[in-house]
């Protein structure tokens, strides 16, 4: 079973959220660790209706 990651233990200054002309919040997660062994940034999506719409527009708010 996959671990679960609580969003809001990921520093801030390695999320990007941006709201799109359409509407969607696109969420960019950098990557942690040596820049040899590090994996490609998390990159996710979420329209309103999605369940965690609210969540990242809230978070995208308290940010700027």
């Amino acid at each position: 079973m996959p671990a679960q990651v609580d969003p809001a233990g990921i520093p801030d200054h390695r999320i990007t959220i941006q709201k799109r002309e359409d509407g969607a919040i696109v969420v960019r997660v950098q990557s942690a660790g040596e820049e040899h062994e590090r994996l490609p940034d998390a990159v996710f999506s979420f329209r309103c209706g999605d369940p965690q719409y609210a969540y990242w527009l809230g978070r995208m708010t308290d940010q700027g």
